[in-house]
């Protein structure tokens, strides 16, 4: 006979054992609500566990065709799997118990589903973690070397000679490095040595149109720009953006303008009054100050995305305090929207659709305080959950 328990609408079947509940589990049905106003978030009411969180990623882990979360913490890294309207669930994982700063999604081992690669800082080694299609992971043993790492990009930096299997770029107190792969399985330090200027967060984009995947470096002082010359081997273009005072945390790429190239967003903030800033790219890898300097707000993250259904992409940007929402008007001119969302020590922020009504929210990580899940009440769905709080570890059958 088959044993079945049915929590907060979720079926757990025979085929997984519940070890304990480390917290309250309150679940309501979702309501289906009017469309609201394209861009206006509101809180979905969850409030996920402290867990000292620093950063995350967004992608589809256990192939049911919804966003789930990978988040990286000061202590164990958490897998959040969503259930298709933004109600997000812990699985019974604790992976690692280090320092973790980054993480990032991609196949790193061809088998068709979304691996992680979190990097740790104060010189503990960075870790991969291979996905078996359900959102469960586990630990090859490649090593990565102990870098004090502070962000790290998945992508196919070295042309064909690698396959389809990508490549990484890790950001470092020092020197900041690319790992190859090469041959089945494992990575390789490419053995460069780019820049040294105490890097806090990396993106890439073809920046110069030639076709390959070059890095945008956000730094404490002066953002770079390197080169890729299509086989994974980068070169200093010569910028320095920005000004030495300026603490840079995260940067994201998208075209802020409209003119068909990759463009950055430099959030800046560690406590400090420095402004978040805009460059505009000419398409050849060469970014200019927009002049904007857009509220000193102690920002650690931010991600790019069209939350007001205009066409362009608007910024969400993750703070020391209150989270705030810069609208675009098509011409990379940011305006303040006005919406003060949280009040916390946040970190890091991701986006996309996580309710299944066709735009994109925000999923934010808190340091010492709850990780939230904030939905866009633009959509053509509106499914939001009135109130859903689950911290259910979830253990495989042997």
């Amino acid at each position: 006979m088959n044993h079945y328990l049915r929590i907060g609408g979720a079926i757990l079947g025979a085929g997984v054992a519940i070890l304990s509940l480390l917290g309250p589990v309150a679940a309501q049905s979702p309501r289906r609500t009017a469309v609201g106003q394209p861009g206006v978030f509101i809180d979905s009411g969850q409030f996920f566990a402290p867990a000292n969180s620093q950063a995350l990623a967004l992608g589809d882990l256990d192939g049911d065709g919804d966003l789930d979360a990978f988040i990286a913490n000061i202590g164990p890294d958490r897998v959040w799997l969503n259930d298709g309207v933004g109600r997000f669930t812990a699985t019974a994982q604790l992976l690692g118990y280090d320092y973790s700063t980054s993480v990032a999604l991609g196949d790193l081992d061809g088998d068709g589903d979304l691996d992680a690669v979190v990097g740790n800082a104060y010189n503990q080694p960075n870790r991969i973690w291979l996905n078996d299609g359900t959102g469960y992971f586990t630990d090859p043993g490649w090593s990565l070397g102990a870098a004090s790492t502070h962000g790290v990009a998945i992508g196919p930096l070295t042309g064909s000679a690698a396959g389809d299997k990508p490549d990484l770029f890790v950001a470092n107190e020092g020197c900041n490095e690319v790992w190859w792969q090469w041959g089945t399985f494992g990575l390789t330090n490419s053995g460069q040595c780019l820049g040294y200027l105490y890097s806090q967060a990396v993106a890439l984009g073809d920046l110069d149109g030639d076709g390959d995947l070059d890095a945008f470096i956000a730094n404490r002082g002066h953002e770079k720009v390197w080169l890729n010359d299509g086989s994974g081997l980068f070169s200093d273009s010569g910028q320095w953006l920005g000004n030495s005072i300026d603490q840079s945390m995260a940067v994201a790429l998208g075209d802020l303008d409209g003119d068909g190239d990759l463009d950055a967003y430099v959030a800046n903030g560690l406590g400090l009054p420095y402004p978040d800033r805009v460059y505009l790219n000419d398409g050849s890898g060469a970014f200019t100050d927009s002049g904007l300097a857009l509220a000193a707000t102690d920002s650690r993250g931010v991600a790019l995305a069209d939350v007001d259904g205009d066409g362009d992409l608007d910024a969400f940007v993750a703070n020391g305090g209150a989270n705030w929402v810069w609208l675009n008007d098509g011409n990379s001119v940011f305006t303040d929207s006005g919406q003060r969302l949280g009040r916390w020590d946040s970190r890091g922020v991701a986006m996309g659709d996580l309710d299944g009504d066709g735009d994109p929210d925000a999923f934010v990580v808190n340091g010492e305080q709850p990780n939230k899940v904030w939905l866009n009440s633009g959509g053509s769905a509106g499914n939001e959950p009135l109130f859903v709080y689950s911290y259910l570890p979830i253990l495989r059958k042997p």
